[in-house]
């Protein structure tokens, strides 16, 4: 996967992405896939935004029992399946258990029912030829077994508990990136750091996109028959920026806010309540508080979601040291044996998401495709806004059937859901992960085959090349499992130009917390090897890389 603006400005494509997030790395794959000339353009890293500050939980749609909505968990059940079979590496199953309270609407009774439902609307959970990839099915506990799992919870009026489980992606910038180098791999042109400056049309049709390369500064045409506006929270800055007369789409943002903390436990996600940060209007059942989750997550927690509103420039939002305090607040009030404190987060995610309506902080329950050339006179301009990393296939199989539409021909079927993912065509799992530990425990130790293996699926060997061509790529990051061969490849294959992008984005060097001094040291050294960096522009990477585990509180505080 090589950068190259000049060869992506010499062509024209039948569609042209803009913003390498999950709905558009998904959309670049799905287009490939039927027979599209693509390219994607990112103005920065691919998944800097929202889609690298992920819960990394492929939902099963349980929360919409309480709006009755059926269609939309059984989308969920459906993506999450597909992402277990497509990129089996990536993904496990993991239970989550919730306290139930009572006899009424949060007790026992009425939520066996709702877990009969649930399960008899994802059947096809257990339709995997491979054991290891079938997902069990929920069920209630007595009050007792909920306290032998979670012996801190409140125990008064604890009349049981139910768990269910749900997807969880360990690694969700190489599930993005799986889809990136899965459309490279079929022609797909895509580039980061390459801002969509302007969309040019001509008598009422979309033809151009004029790009800046961000790096060098020099300026590109691209030619595209459609172009997909795939920016998220940038969505409305986007076409807005572009002079063309868009009508108001009602795209909106809020801000979602995790926390990873110590451990509230190992082995189930833990739910509990919140009190609210707005009303679910939607919602059929109103129980009146949010529900939060503790989710195990490398020997820490992470606890989440907060929901914000959120009206500023997506450019100059941020998080404050305040909303963090009272986050940390509300989850003590919610579960008090948290007894959570500041010193115990270690690293915080947030981003933007859509809202339902302006001012609000309840995220946008379903996803937008708008097509511009029905709704505003612009043919060849489609907008889609994705609410889920989960359903992002599903979402952009959708997006390219409205831009057939827009080319005027009929769609190709879809086939990205029999699709594998790049590095997920494996059969069986755990008889493939167990074959490579043997095949390659002569040079690397078993937990870094693994975690290789678990990382990158069957292109595990494009790491290990590297180690062919220079065995002393073998060692890891100080502090860290991470090899140096992988922070070579994430230069030399997949568009790495920072630290923070290899930091960051390609291996989960940093995604738990902030690296080592030696580890950011080591990681430095390697990239300014590999990118020619002086001096002074390591010492820059270094800075910003600081900057991405600062709270904008203490930014302003000037610490």
């Amino acid at each position: 996967m090589k950068r190259n603006l000049n060869e992506l400005a010499a062509e024209e494509f039948d569609v042209l992405i803009l913003g390498g997030g999950i709905n558009g790395a998904a959309a670049a794959r799905e287009a490939v896939l039927r027979g599209l000339r693509v390219a994607l353009v990112e103005k920065y890293d691919f998944g800097w935004a929202s889609s690298s500050q992920s819960a990394k939980i492929a939902h099963s749609g349980m929360r919409y029992l309480q709006h009755a909505d059926f269609k939309r968990m059984r989308e969920s059940i459906r993506e999450r399946n597909t992402i277990v079979a497509n990129a089996p590496h990536l993904i496990d199953s993991l239970p989550f258990l919730l306290p139930l309270y009572g006899h009424g609407i949060k007790g026992r009774e009425t939520t066996s029912i709702y877990l009969k439902i649930f399960d008899l609307l994802s059947l096809d959970r257990q339709w995997f030829d491979d054991e290891s990839r079938r997902i069990a099915a929920s069920r209630t506990i007595s009050a007792k077994e909920v306290l032998a799992i979670a012996p801190d919870v409140p125990a008064k009026n604890l009349t049981g508990g139910c768990i269910w489980p749900e997807g969880q992606v360990h690694n969700t910038e190489r599930l993005l990136m799986s889809y990136l180098r899965a459309a490279v791999d079929r022609g797909a042109r895509v580039a980061n750091y390459a801002e969509a400056l302007r969309i040019n049309e001509r008598n009422g049709r979309v033809d151009s996109v004029d790009i800046v390369d961000r790096l060098t500064g020099e300026r590109h045409r691209v030619g595209a028959k459609v172009v997909l506006n795939a920016t998220g929270p940038w969505s409305v800055k986007t076409l807005l920026g572009s002079d063309l007369k868009i009508k108001d789409h009602g795209i909106y943002g809020s801000k979602a806010l995790t926390l990873i903390t110590r451990s509230f436990g190992d082995k189930y996600a833990l739910s509990f309540p919140i009190r609210p940060m707005y009303r679910d209007k939607k919602a059929v059942v109103d129980k009146g508080s949010s529900l939060q989750f503790a989710i195990p997550w490398r020997g820490a927690s992470m606890v989440g979601s907060l929901h914000m509103a959120c009206e500023d420039d997506p450019s100059e939002v941020s998080i404050s040291e305040t909303e963090i305090l009272t986050y940390i607040d509300l989850i003590n009030e919610g579960y008090p044996a948290a007894k959570l404190e500041r010193t115990d987060v270690r690293h915080i995610l947030w981003g933007i998401i859509p809202a339902e309506e302006q001012g609000s902080a309840a995220p946008l329950k379903h996803y937008k495709i708008i097509d511009h050339g029905i709704a505003d006179g612009i043919r060849g301009l489609i907008s889609v806004v994705g609410v889920k990393f989960t359903t992002a296939r599903d979402v952009a199989e959708k997006a390219l059937d409205v831009v057939f539409g827009s080319l005027e021909r009929s769609p190709a079927r879809s086939m990205s859901r029999k699709t594998p993912l790049w590095g997920g065509d494996i059969d069986r799992m755990q008889g493939f992960r167990d074959a490579v530990v043997a095949k390659e425990s002569t040079r690397l130790a078993a937990d870094i085959v693994r975690r290789l293996v678990r990382n990158y699926g069957t292109k595990y060997v494009d790491i290990l090349r590297y180690v062919d061509a220079d065995p002393t790529l073998a060692k890891t990051i100080p502090s860290s499992h991470v090899t140096e061969a992988e922070i070579v490849h994430a230069v030399r294959d997949e568009m790495a130009v920072s630290l923070a992008d290899v930091v960051l984005r390609r291996t989960d060097l940093g995604s738990l917390e902030r690296p080592s001094d030696a580890g950011i040291e080591a990681c430095a050294d390697l990239m300014a090897r590999e990118l020619g960096w002086d001096r002074e522009q390591r010492a820059r990477e270094i800075r910003d890389l600081e900057e991405a585990y600062t709270s904008a509180a203490e930014r302003l505080r000037g610490k």
